[in-house]
């Protein structure tokens, strides 16, 4: 079976997809503890919940995201092809 010439960039693609994901995830963390604080003592509160939220739609994000870059870097190879 021959690959095709998208499999070369699909873990690029991935890597870059994750990349934006954690920087995501980061934006996050950084955001709860400027606004909430780092005491342990206190419950959950909506913004722990927003958060959790936002990342759980953030992972149906991820796939969309990896297709688009990939179709970038398919893009940008075959006109580097062409000249």
């Amino acid at each position: 079976m021959r690959p095709t010439p998208a499999q070369p960039f699909a873990l690029r693609a991935w890597i870059i997809a994750l990349l934006i994901g954690l920087a995501f995830v980061g934006l996050e963390y950084g955001l709860r503890l400027e606004i909430a604080g780092t005491d342990p003592a206190d419950p959950p509160s909506w913004l722990d919940l927003t958060l959790v939220l936002g990342g759980y739609l953030f992972m149906f994000c991820l796939k969309p995201i990896q297709r688009a870059v990939q179709l970038k870097l398919c893009q940008q190879t075959a006109q580097k092809n062409a000249r």
